[in-house]
């Protein structure tokens, strides 16, 4: 027995029931007098599949090249009823998926135990696009239904969680002298067992480089590839990624609002990380003055807005580089735009992904002319149907350039 919700379709249920929603005809046959739209609280009859081993939904195949696959420690899960992942620029990857409680499985039961920390591997048309951690597992009872919501994050996620192992400090912490950032990256990502991917070249070594024994791995990575205008995330394949932003000039689509596929054009704007001035100085050292530099904001005339920060761990022209970098971020902070879209997939049937670039012009949102933004990240959703959010950033905003003309230029 199986009680209808709001959305379901006799095809969905199929795929929660059996994990084959050719198999929905089956459940239709077997429930006379319920035909779709189905009513949410329906008592439906499932019935057995013939000759049919347990765990049939989870070999079984699907026809449809768009299938969403989700391996657990290798084994094929296919009860999820919905997906989201998210892929970023300056984030690792995440995953969410919720399914029904199935306690009174052993095999459901071993699969999700609390702090297990298994591996998640989720691929599209067979190809990877997500392998991470699982962290969360969550179980809900609500009006009687009892489902589970799991969040998993990529593999580079534990560099946000933890420090490096204490065998690698001294009393104080880490210190190395001119080490270049792949070296760095490589070094604290090893005792994770963690790859590091350089798809840019990785600037000018530091002067030298400290780590508190209470740093964050992530956070501090994360702070040096800011001084040299580099991003980190994570591959699809779960490895450490650093990269410059992309240049604009190559969008993968041109989308206008009220024309398919944009569903919904939303704007967020931040008035108070707007700045007229930007300052970054370095530390001061003994019997020395301490550099400093200054990226002035010439969109932002007449109005006093000053920022100022120490940019540890550079020296001279580092300090230069590092301002830049605040600066550009400035501007992906100061506004972002989220677009809704009913596909995954982008005009050449590509999925979309974080750094490209999309030009969109959507008066109803202040994009008034078509501007040409840098997806940040991308969020992909799945239950009966299928959407993706697109997060936008103005151009630069990773790469420590001020863009020549905002959303709202005419």
């Amino acid at each position: 027995m199986y009680r209808v919700i709001a959305s379901d379709t006799f095809e969905s249920i199929a795929r929660k029931q059996y994990g084959d929603e050719k198999q929905a005809i089956r459940i239709a046959t077997a429930n006379p007098g319920v035909a779709e739209p189905l009513t949410a609280g329906t008592a439906l009859s499932i019935p057995t599949l013939p000759d049919a081993p347990s765990d049939r939904a989870q070999e079984q195949p699907s026809g449809s090249d768009s299938e969403v696959a989700v391996l657990i420690d290798g084994q094929r899960f296919r009860y999820w009823e919905n997906i989201r992942i998210t892929r970023a620029v300056d984030a690792v990857d995440t995953l969410e998926i919720t399914a029904p409680f199935q306690a009174d499985k052993q095999a459901f039961r071993d699969t999700f135990r609390p702090f297990s920390y298994k591996q998640v591997r989720v691929t599209v048309a067979g190809k990877t696009l997500f392998t991470g951690t699982m962290v969360g597992v969550t179980p809900t009872l609500e009006n009687n239904r009892r489902t589970l919501g799991v969040s998993a994050y990529s593999l580079p996620g534990v560099l946000n969680d933890c420090t490096l192992p204490a065998s690698t400090y001294d009393k104080q912490g880490v210190e190395t002298d001119k080490q270049g950032l792949k070296e760095i990256a490589t070094t604290m990502a090893s005792p994770f067992g963690l790859g590091v991917v350089f798809d840019a070249e990785q600037g000018a070594p530091f002067e030298r480089v400290a780590v508190d024994t209470t740093e964050r791995v992530l956070a501090y990575l994360t702070k040096l590839a800011q001084q040299r205008n580099l991003i980190i995330s994570s591959t699809p394949t779960g490895q450490l990624l650093f990269q410059q932003s992309v240049k604009a000039g190559n969008p993968v689509a041109i989308l206008s609002q009220g024309s398919s596929p944009v569903l919904q054009v939303t704007p967020f704007f931040s008035p108070q990380e707007y700045y007229s001035h930007v300052t970054g100085i370095d530390p001061v050292l003994v019997g020395q003055k301490g550099s400093q530099f200054t990226v002035k904001n010439a969109r932002l005339q007449g109005v006093v807005r000053p920022t100022t920060f120490k940019a540890p761990d550079v020296a001279g022209g580092g300090v230069k580089a590092a301002v830049e970098a605040k600066a550009g971020r400035m501007f992906a902070n100061m506004v972002s735009y989220t677009l809704e879209l009913p596909t995954w997939r982008d005009p050449q049937g590509e999925l979309w992904a974080p750094n490209t670039t999309v030009k969109l012009q959507a008066p109803g949102a202040m994009i008034y002319t078509s501007y040409e933004f840098v997806i940040r990240s991308v969020e992909f959703n799945r239950s009966n149907s299928e959407t993706a959010k697109l997060n936008l950033v103005l151009p630069g905003a990773f790469s420590g350039e001020t863009p020549e003309t905002l959303p709202w230029d005419e």
